[in-house]
């Protein structure tokens, strides 16, 4: 797949290139003249649709809170690190400790 940023401001899109048989892009090239639908306005409707579908798993959601808390634990990390050098050390990192407990009690209200 290929990403090429398009558009401008807050409409700024990206192209998203899939490879299909050709047998195949003719049945959609077809099935899409049958709704009067574009073949991009069709393939983000179907990808959005697979979004859902896919987020709806409870593994999957579960997966992606994992990888939130991940990230935010090796941003903290860097946080710290950029602070000692910098250094902020302990007072910078009490506040950072108690911003990391404030946003963790927010999400389990």
């Amino acid at each position: 797949m290929s990403e090429q940023p398009t558009g401008s401001g807050e409409e700024k899109k990206s192209t998203v290139a899939i490879r299909v048989s050709p047998a195949f892009k003719q049945q959609l090239d077809s099935v899409v003249s049958l709704t009067g639908m574009t073949l991009n306005n069709a393939g983000v409707e179907a990808l959005e649709d697979w979004v859902a579908k896919i987020l709806s798993d409870p593994d999957v959601r579960a997966k992606a809170m994992q990888n939130l808390q991940e990230e935010e634990r090796a941003l903290q990390e860097r946080r710290q690190a950029l602070q000692n050098m910098l250094g902020g050390g302990d007072a910078a990192a009490e506040t950072q400790e108690k911003d990391a407990s404030t946003r963790s009690n927010t999400r389990k209200k």
